[in-house]
């Protein structure tokens, strides 16, 4: 039963999340994953999705790890990390290869060479490829085939998008982990993750945007006709909007928080002028009275920059 269990581990700058999963059969006999547990706890040593201190960092795993073996009643021995972090980029390659069937049939491995093939792309210095996502591919000069096993060619060819991250990232990272006790299954580009989670093939088809916003970063990736396009981290997130609110009502950025979440949107026209509210709701001192109009066009300028 062991064997079943998938876990999932995010590393944020706001919080350490953990999702224990296990496989069980569905309607139309694939397998699914049901989750069993969840836990988030405050993060600490991370910024801006980069790890600052591995002694905190890894200080938040083992307590969101000990939560969830707690919460599940199951050992957490290795998980499937994300990384994320304005050091991610992405870059587009080719490779091509000579098909190795004398009859010209295309087998999974010239597939998996003609990959391979794209992932001696030059790298940055000191950057690693974390990913190598095939787009498309060209067989003998027929272009846009997305699965050429079994048909007949004599010369592969793949597009695909390189993903790499900084080495020195990726190594505090896993570093952090493995303190924990923790094997890593695979580090998995986080936007992509959730793209998997939220996105279905049709819309991947039809073109489509998938915006992670997180506390200090904001991760995109875009898919048309199924590929990815371009992916992107932003080194700007929900937790500037907090700062904004705080400077705008001259308070903490606890306070801050608080605002936000209870009357926070960005779109101002919900409130008029006349609704308001004081900062004593919070915490905050008695005589200050703000419009909550006020707060969602500070919410708003900052969604919008975003």
């Amino acid at each position: 039963m062991a064997e079943e269990i998938i876990t999932g581990l995010d590393i944020g700058t706001h919080a350490v999340r953990v999702a224990v999963g296990q496989m069980v059969p569905s309607d139309d006999e694939k397998e699914q994953v049901h989750i069993i547990g969840a836990v988030e706890v405050p993060s600490d040593g991370v910024s801006k999705g980069t790890i600052t201190s591995i002694e905190d960092a890894t200080s938040s795993v083992s307590k969101a790890l000990e939560m969830a073996e707690r919460l599940t009643g199951f050992p957490v021995n290795s998980a499937w990390a994300g990384i994320s972090g304005s050091h991610i980029i992405a870059q587009e390659s080719k490779g091509v290869v000579g098909v190795a069937r004398s009859d010209g049939e295309i087998r999974e491995e010239d597939v998996e060479r003609a990959i391979e093939a794209a992932r001696t792309v030059a790298t940055p210095t000191n950057y690693e490829i974390l990913h190598v996502i095939p787009k498309s591919f060209t067989v003998d000069g027929q272009r846009g085939i997305k699965d050429p096993v079994g048909m007949s060619g004599i010369r592969l060819e793949v597009d695909a998008v390189i993903i790499q991250g900084l080495t020195a990232q990726i190594k505090n990272l896993t570093k952090c982990v493995y303190r924990t006790g923790l094997e890593i299954e695979d580090l998995v580009y986080s936007v992509l993750a959730t793209a998997e989670a939220v996105v279905t093939n049709r819309q991947k088809e039809l073109g489509v945007a998938v915006l992670n916003v997180g506390s200090a970063t904001t991760s995109l990736v875009v898919f048309e006709e199924g590929d990815v396009l371009h992916t992107a981290v932003l080194p700007i997130g929900s937790g500037h909007i907090t700062s904004d609110i705080a400077i705008g009502l001259r308070t903490s950025i606890e306070i801050a928080e608080e605002v936000k979440l209870k009357y926070g949107t960005v779109n101002p026209s919900e409130y008029n002028k006349r609704n308001e509210f004081k900062l004593s709701e919070f915490g905050g001192d008695e005589e200050d009275v703000y419009s909550k109009k006020f707060v969602a066009e500070i919410a708003q300028a900052r969604a919008e920059e975003i």
